[in-house]
């Protein structure tokens, strides 16, 4: 998962977004565009994968990766 592995889990305030396009993003949270909708920061993601037991590696897999893609769809904040 690129989010992961872009940033670390000390740095909070990056998140993953969906535009006013509907295209789907990540970025630091300053660097976000004007008017996105926020569906998680890294410190969201990394407590979604402490709770269901997901390391970085896991991703790797196909299946792994649609399922932890699930839970954050699912746990989206959409602000």
């Amino acid at each position: 998962m690129s989010f992961v592995d872009s940033y670390r889990p000390d740095e909070i305030d990056a998140l993953i977004f969906v535009d006013d396009e509907g295209k789907f993003g990540f970025s630091k949270g300053p660097d976000a565009p004007v008017g996105c909708r926020t569906i998680m920061n890294r410190g969201g993601v990394d407590r979604l994968m402490v709770l269901h037991t997901f390391v970085s590696g896991d991703f790797a897999e196909p299946g792994q990766r649609e399922a932890f893609a699930a839970l954050v769809c699912d746990d989206a904040w959409l602000s």
